[in-house]
């Protein structure tokens, strides 16, 4: 999927490989294609043709608010679009909320119509941690990903956030500060390659004195032929290849180079990378 795109945005510098460009074109009053689909590194590029417009991150006509300083990323962007900047781009941060809403906010535009939307989601062949919000708590407490996994907050109910920082004081960094509520029911934080291993803690900044926090533990991943991940390739590992021997469908970690059979390819492959 995607040419390399990286920006210092609100979620520090997102720069995935593979990273795309969309295009979205000004046609009068309204943006062409009026919803997209974008992921973490990607670069959204508004083309002007006529007219005078701008191209602003909100909903219902009015410009996200930052609630006055805590939603450190809100609004994501504020772009003329006219004859003199007949160009605007924008790079979707490491960390975004599912759905970003935008409109022109010149004269009536917005009124009439000009609106759009950017859906994020997780970029192809990341591996995808999902955390859900219930209540004061997010579930699981003590999740696990990796350098280049995709970790999705789902919001349930209420209105809460996703911040990273100090839980024990409740002090945000502003690596990640985001609204999840009714409006913004996900927050997508696409985990960069070269994200050092460690506990990376978060909170819900309304709620952190009530002990609405959790955490995150990035690891470095696995091997493929680590099928336990333990560390070591070696007769743990070869016994579940072997009790997966023959044809074997859907989630099946020894069957190596995925071709639906468990058989001597993969086996030679296990051995190539046995440890002890």
């Amino acid at each position: 999927m995607k040419p390399l795109a990286c920006s210092l945005v609100l979620a520090g510098l997102a720069c995935a490989a593979n990273a795309e460009t969309i295009t979205i074109t000004q046609v009068g009053l309204s943006y062409s294609p009026a919803s997209v689909t974008v992921s973490p590194g990607d670069v959204v590029r508004w083309v002007h043709t006529g007219g005078f417009h701008d191209v602003v991150h909100g909903r219902g006509c009015f410009e996200e608010s930052s609630d006055g300083g805590i939603l450190a990323g809100h609004p994501f962007f504020d772009l003329p679009l006219t004859g003199s900047n007949p160009i605007a781009e924008w790079t979707v941060p490491d960390a975004a909320n599912g759905r970003i809403p935008y409109f022109c906010s010149v004269g009536q535009h917005c009124e009439a119509g000009m609106v759009g939307e950017l859906r994020v989601v997780p970029r192809a062949g990341s591996n995808v941690v999902v955390i859900e919000q219930q209540g004061l708590d997010f579930i699981p407490l003590n999740a696990v990903a990796s350098p280049g996994d995709t970790v999705v907050w789902n919001w349930n109910n209420g209105g809460h956030s996703v911040h990273t920082g100090d839980v024990g004081n409740c002090i945000n960094d502003d690596y990640i500060a985001l609204p999840l509520d009714q409006d913004d029911d996900q927050v997508i934080w696409q985990i960069p390659d070269d994200y050092p291993t460690g506990t990376q803690e978060y909170f819900c900044i309304y709620h952190c004195f009530l002990q609405h926090v959790g955490t995150v533990e990035i690891v470095n991943p696995c091997a493929a032929t680590d099928i336990n991940c333990d560390g070591q390739v070696n007769g743990a590992d070869l016994a579940v290849l072997l009790a997966a021997w023959g044809f074997c469908s859907g989630d099946c970690p020894p069957d190596f180079n995925e071709d639906g059979v468990v058989n001597g390819v993969d086996l030679a492959q296990l051995l190539g990378s046995w440890t002890s």
